[in-house]
């Protein structure tokens, strides 16, 4: 049995890859890279914006647990988280046990592009039962602090009895 074999042809009758079918094959790729890109971008945002609020709810659960530790009961000793302006907020706690308020520690959100909404200045006080006060030392309704960035929202619910909740929000529309 004889078994025919087709003869190399050589370089110059081999078919390749047009300039064509070179560019669609380019703009395929950058199609794909440019969504994963731009979803790792999204997920780095709302990463960033979920930390900012957890650390927001951290603070005044610590500020909370502060007042009730050293039984609060003169406004200048009960600890307290006060919103600056959508960028800055400082809290005031006990931290190193001496029974005084250390000075206050300033969070900055503006390296992180983040903004907080309003009104400002906004102070959440607690006393020594860890109800929250407002600056004017008068218990506060169930209150809300959103975080935004370009890829969503994302809140801090801090109910009567002084409970701070961190709320994912999701995408900004």
């Amino acid at each position: 049995m004889r078994t025919s074999f087709t003869k190399n042809r050589g370089w110059k009758s081999c078919e390749g890859a047009s300039v064509v079918d070179l560019l669609i094959v380019v703009v395929i790729i950058l199609i794909i890279v440019s969504y994963v890109w731009t979803t790792v971008i999204q997920a780095q945002m709302s990463h960033v914006r979920s930390n900012a609020a957890q650390q927001l709810a951290t603070y005044l659960e610590a500020a909370r647990g502060d007042s009730v530790r050293r039984r609060a009961t003169d406004p200048a000793l009960m600890a307290q988280v006060t919103l600056l302006n959508e960028r800055f907020y400082s809290v005031s706690l006990d931290a190193n046990g001496d029974g005084m308020l250390d000075a206050p520690t300033v969070v900055d959100l503006t390296s992180q592009g983040l903004t907080m909404n309003g009104p400002f200045p906004r102070t959440f006080m607690f006393d020594s039962a860890g109800k929250p006060l407002d600056a004017s030392h008068k218990a506060i309704s169930p209150s809300q602090v959103i975080f935004t960035n370009r890829g969503g929202k994302s809140a801090v619910t801090l109910s009567e009895a002084g409970k701070a909740t961190f709320v994912q929000a999701g995408p900004r529309r």
